[in-house]
Order: structure tokens, then C-alpha cells, then sequence
């Protein structure tokens, strides 16, 4: 009896939890009445009322090939009560953000950085003491959260955030990309409810509890709005500039163009890319450029390979990885699709290859490569026609049995592994490709609209390859062209630099040992002196020498080379901390070089303090987290909830058929007049 009443009190608890699931989904969708703006309830029976609302201004300016990003987010609250304001945004993973300003009224104050539990401190102590405040934390290198204290009722405070980055020159265009959205990353072992309105404090928790490192995002559908202007000076004439994803008005102003989203209420559910081409484009593109700030010289390098064709491939062995877990639902799946089956139809009859495919478990098409013939190429279209996206995201596995796998001689090892991107465990990932890639390349290719730019950049890094970002269907097959020509000809490799007086360069990252074609070579470095003359780029193509000088162009001092290099060393002592480096020494690097700088790391953070007490003693107040958009096609731009994460229908089935269960065993054992 005891055991029946357990089993019965176990279904009603299940079923209980994915009723509230989902009914907290369908509620969340019903309360989202218009774009930009979401209304809650007190209790159920309660009249719905504005909560707070977010509205995002993108402003940015490239010169040359380095961006000034200006990001401003103005928290309205129009409740009643005095509301702390929680934001949780994506940026570049390459942003060097060294500015904050909160405005409040006629009163524009300036944000300090401080070390990170510092700072932590002085913004509790100012919310606790009723003042204004605000800071900006780093939750992983394109994560970042903001918050308000004390936003009065009926009142506004704007936040602006400031950000260098380079734009990068690739495949013979130019391409600076805007973060809007985020996709909700999976953690392993970690159920995270994405609805919690404390989402940082609930991603803290769990890290406490777990020794996980889950994000603290809320994604919904698209309640967020972005208007995004762009101030575009070249240096050089363009033949196009396009916006792939969002429609835009495009003018010509003194120094360029100016460019800027067509109509109002722009979803932030798609991140924005702005591409330009060169009108003459050289085989090899390259620029040198030198800010002198105190003593030192900075020095920001930017080349592209020669584009060398080779007729003579060596036959290659591809496996392909395809993630078919929730998050890919809808677009994403289809794209991947897409984009294995062009990989599989470009592949030439001495190469072999193998598809995996993985979710909450993995699956090959064959137990080891096979030749490419017409017989393994119906059976891989076979293969990807049955692809279908659900579960949870589980790369580790996929990853080391490819990695793993008997290698053939003679041939050339390559791995393309196509994602969103949507897990939490990044560091234990990059730090397992680092270890076991041996003498593999991994090339990533990024789908959807909103991709895990820093996990796909980094894990190609880590496995000497390159990655590639597909946004929609329509690009496709121009993007895996792209990376079709990088896996299909010879690298630049042993790359040698040689600095104009013999000086010694301080690099802000380790010189890669080879470069595909298309793909840049950005090198920041600091030097003792001023260079003067020519900086000296050697290597080997298909065993040949290759040498390339490039003279040096010197900037003012307000250009930010000293905040990109600073930026890039961070991110190199970073991944040396994932990679078991020493802990306490790194940190105290990382630490140092943030507050050198001004800039914002995992161990700093930006806070700006007002000294006036607004609140009044007693009055009462609440947080409110502003939801980020989800991508869109995805299947949050429906729901808001992580299908790989929350599983509310997965959980209201179990407990229906754990109720059913239970009543049935307790009706055949106990109703009357049954022989026992």
C-alpha cells in the first residue's frame, strides 16, 4: 500500500510540474500583448499591468577596419512601484567595452571599473541606500548583463554602453555583425527555468549547487525592439554595401556612408550583419597600423592569404557533425540540412567521409569513412532526409568519437561540425578539441539567426581550422563555397613575422601556425618604439616561399589599438585558464590588464553610482528582468521557452501516463471483491 501511495504522489508531483510548465509557456505567450512590451499579473485574478520596458539605440562607426559601437538601453518603468532593472544582452565576442554612461533626468554619470566583487558591492550599497545606479557585468566573453537601481515610477534611465572592435576582412568582404538575440544555451546535467524573473540569481544558484556554468538568459519571443544606425568610413571605395538580414536605407555623407534600419519597431530577433566589398580587390589584402600611447607603440596587423588554387588536392577524409537537438528546430535544421548535403555533393571520388548526427545522444551514418561513391552518396542523402530536431545538447560525445576515429594514411583529416551553438559548457569543449584534435582540422559552420559566435570562433581556433556563419537559407550555398575553398586548397603556413629595427614584439596572442584562404590574420602586438619601414610577413605555400611586406600607417591616440590589444590579451589568458593554466596567476593578469585599460572582463565590471538618495525609506520596490529576444525561426520566436532545456511537454505526458499507471495498479489491487 505504502509503495502504491508513493508511486501516485511521485505521477501527481510529475504532472503537476509539467502543467505549470506548460501552462506558464501558453500564459507567458498570452501576456505578451504587443512587441516591446510585456505586462504581468499579480495573481491570477489580478488586472495585467505595464512592467518594464526596454528599448535598444545601436550606434556605431568604423574607420578603416575598427568599429566604435555604441549601445544605448533606456529601462522605462511605468508601474507604480520603484523597480530595479535586469538586462541580458549578447556582444561581439571580440568587444573590448571600456565605457558606461547612465543618464538620469539632466544627470549623465560616468561608470568606473572596479574589480568585479568590488563593484558588485558599491552597486548593493547604493540600491540598498536608495540611490540610482547601474553596472554592467561579464557572464561569458558575448554575454554581458546590466543593471538599474531605484528606477523611480513613471520615470526613465538610459544606459549607454561603449565598445571597440575590428571588423574582420573575409572572403573578399568585409562584414561587421551586431549581436541582437541570444539562443538559450543547454548545460549538461543543468534544468534551468528560463521564465524565472530572477534569471541571473537562478543561473547562480544552480552554478553554486552543480559546479556548472549556466547563463543566466531569459528568452522570449521577440518583445524587444533595436534601432541600429551605422556611420561608415572605409578608407577606400566599396563597390556594395548590403545588409543580408534587415531592410536599410543607405546614404553617402562626407567621409562614407551612413546607413540605417528602414521602418520602426525592429525586432531584435535576428543579429545584424552590414557587408561591404572593396571596389578593387587584391589578391592579397593587407594593412599595418601604429597608435603610440605613453611609451609603448601599439600595432594592429590585418592580412588575407593569397588565393591559391591547387589543382593537385590531397584526397581529404571528412566527418561531418550536425546538431540536431531542439534548439535547431525549424530554419536551423533546415539549413544545416542544406548545407550537409552540399558538402556531401562536393566531394571528389578518392576522398572518404561520415556524418554524425547528435542531440541528446548520437548516432553515425557509418561505423567508419567510407569511399565516396553512388552507393554511400544515396545512402548520406538517405540519412539527412530523415533528420528530424529534438532533445537535448550533448556535444562531448560526438565530438570525441570523431576526434577519436582510426585515421587513414595519405589522406588529409578534416572535421565540419554544424551548430547554433546553444550549450553552457563552452570552456570544457574548447579545452577537450584543444586536447584531442592531434593532426584534424575542425572547421565549425554556425547556423541560425542568432549563433554562439565565441563557442564557433573558438573551438576553430582550438582545432587549427575556421568557421563560417550561415543566417538563412539564401546563403547557403555562397557560404559553403566559401568554406569548400578553405578545406579544398593549401594553407599559408609557418607564418613568420619580422618587425621593421629588429624589434621585439610584445604579442597580444600566440601567430597561428597557418592560414586558410579567405580567412584573416589579425595580429596585435606592443612595441618598444615607433616602427619605421616596412613590417616583413613570410611563409610556405605548397612548399614555396611566400613574402609579403606592408608599410606601417600611424594613428592618434584615440584610435584604440591599446584597448584592442588589451582586449585580445585578456582572451588569450582566458583560454589559458580553460586549457588548467595557473589559476591565481592568470587572474591576477587578466585583473590587471582590465583595470590598466578600462575594460570589462570576467574579473571587472562597470559601475556608475549617482550620489543622490532618490528613493524614499519605506517605499516599496521589486527587480524585473527584461526578457532578450529569442532568434527567430527558432523555436522560441513561438514560445520563449528552451526546448532543450525546459521540458514542460515531455513532462506533462509522463505524469498523465504516470497517473493513468497509478490509478489503474490502485484499482487492481483495492477494489472491492477482488481475490488477493
Amino acid at each position: 500500500m505504502k509503495y502504491v501511495h508513493l508511486l501516485i504522489r511521485a505521477a501527481a508531483i510529475v504532472f503537476a510540474a509539467g502543467t505549470l510548465a506548460f501552462a506558464a509557456a501558453s500564459a507567458h505567450e498570452s501576456l505578451a500583448v504587443q512587441s516591446g512590451t510585456l505586462y504581468l499579473k499579480s495573481a491570477p485574478d489580478a488586472e495585467a499591468v505595464e512592467a518594464l520596458r526596454m528599448a535598444t539605440t545601436m550606434q556605431a562607426q568604423v574607420t578603416g577596419n575598427v568599429a566604435r559601437v555604441h549601445v544605448i538601453q533606456t529601462f522605462s518603468n511605468s508601474g507604480k512601484d520603484w523597480v530595479e532593472g535586469l538586462y541580458v544582452f549578447p556582444l561581439s565576442a571580440d568587444a573590448a567595452v571600456d565605457e558606461l554612461f547612465m543618464t538620469v533626468g539632466e544627470r549623465s554619470i560616468r561608470g568606473e571599473i572596479q574589480e568585479k566583487a568590488k563593484a558588485q558591492a558599491s552597486y548593493a550599497q547604493a540600491r540598498s541606500e536608495g540611490k540610482q545606479a547601474s553596472i554592467v557585468d561579464q557572464e561569458r566573453p558575448n554575454v554581458f548583463t546590466t543593471a538599474v537601481a531605484n528606477i523611480a515610477p513613471d520615470s526613465t534611465v538610459t544606459v549607454e554602453i561603449t565598445y571597440l572592435e575590428t571588423v574582420p576582412y573575409r572572403d573578399s568582404r568585409y562584414t561587421l555583425r551586431l549581436p541582437l538575440a541570444i539562443t538559450p544555451r543547454y548545460t549538461p546535467g543543468v534544468v534551468l527555468d528560463p521564465a524565472a524573473p530572477l534569471a541571473a540569481a537562478n543561473a547562480a544558484l544552480a552554478n553554486a549547487a552543480n559546479g556548472t556554468s549556466a547563463t543566466p538568459e531569459r528568452v522570449t519571443p521577440p518583445l524587444q525592439n533595436v534601432d541600429i544606425t551605422v556611420e561608415l568610413a572605409p578608407g577606400f571605395p566599396v563597390s556594395s554595401v548590403t545588409s543580408p538580414h534587415h531592410v536599410v536605407e543607405i546614404s553617402n555623407d562626407a567621409l562614407g556612408k551612413k546607413i540605417h534600419l528602414a521602418g520602426s519597431r525592429i525586432p531584435a530577433d535576428h543579429d545584424f550583419e552590414l557587408v561591404w566589398t572593396p571596389a578593387v580587390a587584391d589578391d592579397v589584402a593587407a594593412a599595418a597600423f601604429a597608435e603610440k600611447v605613453g611609451d609603448d607603440t601599439f600595432t594592429l596587423l590585418v592580412l588575407t592569404p593569397p588565393n591559391v588554387a591547387d589543382d593537385a588536392t590531397q584526397p581529404r577524409e571528412v566527418t561531418f557533425i550536425i546538431d540536431t537537438s531542439g534548439s535547431m528546430q525549424g530554419p536551423s535544421i533546415e539549413q544545416a540540412s542544406a548545407a550537409l548535403q552540399m558538402g556531401v555533393d562536393r566531394l571528389k571520388s578518392n576522398d572518404r567521409f561520415n556524418i554524425i548526427r547528435f542531440a541528446s545522444d548520437y548516432s553515425s551514418l557509418f561505423t567508419a569513412p567510407q569511399t565516396v561513391d553512388a552507393s554511400s552518396r544515396i545512402r548520406a542523402s538517405q540519412f539527412i532526409a530523415a533528420l528530424r530536431a529534438d532533445g537535448g545538447t550533448e556535444m562531448r560525445a560526438p565530438l570525441e568519437h570523431a576526434m577519436s576515429a582510426p585515421r587513414s594514411a595519405g589522406f588529409l583529416q578534416q572535421i565540419v561540425f554544424m551548430t547554433d551553438g546553444s550549450v553552457g559548457n563552452e570552456a570544457e569543449l574548447i579545452a577537450l578539441i584543444h586536447e584531442k584534435i592531434g593532426e584534424t582540422r575542425l572547421f565549425t559552420v554556425g547556423i541560425g539567426a542568432a549563433p554562439n559566435a565565441y563557442f564557433l570562433e573558438q573551438a576553430a581556433a582550438a582545432g587549427r581550422g575556421s568557421y563560417t556563419f550561415i543566417a538563412d537559407r539564401e546563403q547557403v550555398r555562397s557560404r559553403m563555397q566559401d568554406l569548400f575553398r578553405k578545406l579544398e586548397r593549401p594553407a599559408l603556413v609557418d607564418l613568420k613575422l619580422l618587425w621593421p629595427g629588429n624589434l621585439t614584439a610584445d604579442l597580444a596572442a600566440g601567430m597561428p601556425g597557418d592560414l586558410y584562404a579567405g580567412d584573416p590574420l589579425v595580429i596585435l602586438a606592443r612595441l618598444p618604439a615607433a616602427p619605421s619601414g616596412l613590417l616583413t610577413l613570410s611563409g610556405r605555400i605548397r612548399g614555396e616561399d611566400w613574402i609579403h611586406r606592408i608599410p606601417i600607417t600611424r594613428v592618434d591616440e584615440q584610435s584604440g589599438l591599446s584597448k584592442l590589444w588589451a582586449r585580445e590579451r585578456i582572451a588569450d589568458l582566458s583560454r589559458r585558464l580553460q586549457f588548467g593554466g595557473d589559476r591565481e596567476q592568470l587572474r591576477t593578469s587578466i585583473l590587471d590588464l582590465a583595470l590598466r585599460h578600462h575594460l570589462v572582463s570576467e574579473f571587472t565590471s562597470l559601475v556608475a553610482i549617482d550620489d543622490a538618495v532618490v528613493r524614499p525609506p519605506g517605499s516599496s520596490g521589486h527587480v524585473e528582468q527584461a526578457p532578450t529576444s529569442g532568434p527567430a525561426g527558432g523555436y522560441w520566436a513561438a514560445t520563449g521557452f528552451a526546448k532543450t532545456a525546459t521540458p514542460a511537454e515531455l513532462l506533462l505526458v509522463c505524469g498523465l501516463l504516470s497517473l493513468m499507471f497509478g490509478c489503474l495498479w490502485f484499482w487492481a489491487e483495492f477494489r472491492p471483491g477482488l481475490a488477493r
